[in-house]
C-alpha cells in the first residue's frame, strides 16, 4: 500500500473516530508543538522530546489502525542503519513507548494500544480513548461542507474559521526536516490555502465585506501571489471608491510577480486595470 492510499484510508478512520475532546482520556495535538496528555497530565515530559518513541508514537497516531511490519518501522525511522540495529533499536523503541503509554502496565502484559500479531505487523488502536486535533480537522471539515451543501453559511464559516485556527498553528513546526511527515505537511499545506479561498468565497456570497477583506489580506500572507485575494481587494477599495488604491494594488501584485517569478498576471487582472483605468 502507498503512502498516498495510507493517508486516504487513515482520513476516513479519523473521520469516523471522533471522540469529544472533553471525554478523551489521551489527547495529542499535532498543530503547534506536538503534545500528548493522560487525564490533562503531560507524558513524558521534558525526557522523550527527543526520543525515538515520541516520533513513532506522531506516526502510529496518522496512521491508527493500519499495519506496519518491522522492516517498514525500521526503514522509517533508522533507514541508514543496518537491519539488525534497527530492529534492535525498534524494539527498544516500542517497549519504552507502550511504557509511557501505560507507566501503570506489569511486565509481560499487552498494551492496549501497540499490537502485533504473529506475523510481526505493529499497529496502533485508539481504543476509543484518544482525541487529537488531527482527527478534529477532519470532523470539522466534513461538517463544514455539510453545513455549506445545507444552505447553513453561517455555520459553514463559524466551522471554517475553526480550521484556520488550527491551520495558523503549522502541522507539527518541530518535524519541518523530518522527511516521513513531508506528504502530511504537504497535505495540511494545501488544504490551507484551499480551505482560504473557499472561506473569501463564502464572505463574498454572504456579503460579508469587512470579513472578506480580512480574509483576502490573510490569503495574502499565506501565498503572495494569489490573484483571487487581489481581485477581492481591488473590488472592496473600487466599492469604496478608492480607484487610486485599486490600481496601486494592481501594479503592486503585477511587479512582485515580475521580479519574483518573471511572469505577467492572468488576463482577468490585466483587463480589471484597464477598465479601472478607463473608468477614471
Amino acid at each position: 500500500m502507498t503512502l498516498t492510499s495510507l493517508m486516504s484510508v487513515s482520513s476516513a478512520k479519523q473521520e469516523a473516530h471522533h471522540l469529544s475532546h472533553a471525554h478523551a482520556l489521551y489527547k495529542a495535538s499535532f498543530f503547534g508543538p506536538f503534545r500528548v496528555t493522560r487525564e490533562a497530565l503531560p507524558l513524558a515530559e521534558p525526557t522523550w522530546r527527543r526520543n525515538k518513541a515520541r516520533v513513532l508514537l506522531k506516526w502510529f497516531l496518522l496512521n491508527p489502525g493500519d499495519l506496519f511490519s518491522m522492516d517498514q518501522l525500521c526503514t522509517l525511522l533508522w533507514p541508514d542503519l543496518s537491519r539488525k540495529v534497527a530492529t534492535s533499536n525498534a524494539h527498544v523503541t516500542l517497549h519504552y513507548l507502550r511504557h509511557v503509554l501505560e507507566s501503570e502496565l506489569a511486565a509481560g502484559c499487552p498494551s492496549t494500544f501497540i499490537r502485533h500479531n504473529r506475523y510481526n505487523y505493529y499497529w496502533f488502536d485508539l481504543h476509543d480513548v484518544w482525541w487529537t486535533d488531527v482527527f478534529d480537522v477532519q470532523y470539522l471539515s466534513t461538517h463544514a461542507r455539510e453545513a455549506e451543501r445545507k444552505g447553513e453559511f453561517s455555520r459553514a464559516i463559524a466551522l471554517s474559521c475553526q480550521l484556520v485556527a488550527y491551520y495558523n498553528l503549522t502541522f507539527l513546526p518541530e518535524d519541518i526536516y523530518e522527511d516521513m511527515f513531508s506528504p502530511y505537511r504537504r497535505q495540511h499545506e494545501y488544504a490551507y490555502t484551499q480551505l482560504l479561498e473557499h472561506q473569501l468565497q463564502l464572505y463574498t456570497q454572504t456579503a460579508q465585506l469587512d470579513e472578506a477583506l480580512f480574509c483576502a489580506l490573510h490569503i495574502l500572507s499565506v501565498d503572495p501571489y494569489s490573484e483571487d485575494a487581489v481581485k477581492m481587494i481591488v473590488a472592496i477599495q473600487l466599492q469604496q471608491g478608492n480607484n487610486t488604491g485599486a490600481i496601486r494594488q494592481l501594479d503592486d501584485f503585477q511587479n512582485m510577480l515580475k521580479e519574483d517569478l518573471s511572469i505577467k498576471p492572468g488576463k482577468e487582472l490585466l483587463a480589471l486595470r484597464s477598465s479601472i483605468m478607463n473608468a477614471s
